[in-house]
């Protein structure tokens, strides 16, 4: 027997390779590069939306930037009160602003720094998963904590 299966493996590899050199792509698949290389090609030929104008410098921009702005903000008015005069108020109210508003959505979007995807559950929890699979295992973080005491309040 141990003779017989080299043959066999010999004989199924021929035959992979046989249907490999028969193989026509499926229809659908041709099209749907056919399709694509016709979007490229217009979109080469209209060039970028405004929307990707604009998006593109901006999307580098994190909510660290904006936090060290705020701070640079409210620096400047501090510094420069006499000079701007009423200005330095609302400079430091803006700068004061987007301060605590780029710190409050670190903690509100606390896993769009990492490439792993987030998947919200029904009880509006998220979870991360790599390959479907759930791979946080820890306790509830300090603002879940206090998030499920908001609900549990607002139900009474």
């Amino acid at each position: 027997m141990p003779g017989k299966e080299p043959d066999k493996v010999q004989r199924e590899i021929e035959e992979l390779l046989g249907k490999l050199d028969n193989f026509v792509p499926e229809e659908r698949f041709a099209s749907k590069i056919r399709d694509r290389r016709k979007r490229e090609k217009a979109d080469q030929r209209t060039g970028p939306t405004l929307a990707e104008r604009i998006g593109r410098p901006l999307g580098g921009i994190t909510l660290g930037h904006l936090m060290l702005l705020g701070i640079a903000c409210f620096v400047i008015a501090w510094i420069f009160d006499d000079a701007l005069g009423d200005a330095a108020w609302w400079v430091s109210i803006a700068g004061l602003l987007l301060t605590v508003s780029a710190f409050v959505l670190s903690f509100m979007n606390k896993g769009s720094g990492s490439r792993t995807p987030l998947v919200r559950t029904g009880s509006g929890r998220t979870q991360k998963r790599w390959r479907g699979q759930i791979i946080e295992y820890g306790e509830p973080s300090t603002m879940d904590r206090v998030r499920d005491w908001f609900k549990r309040k607002g139900r009474r």
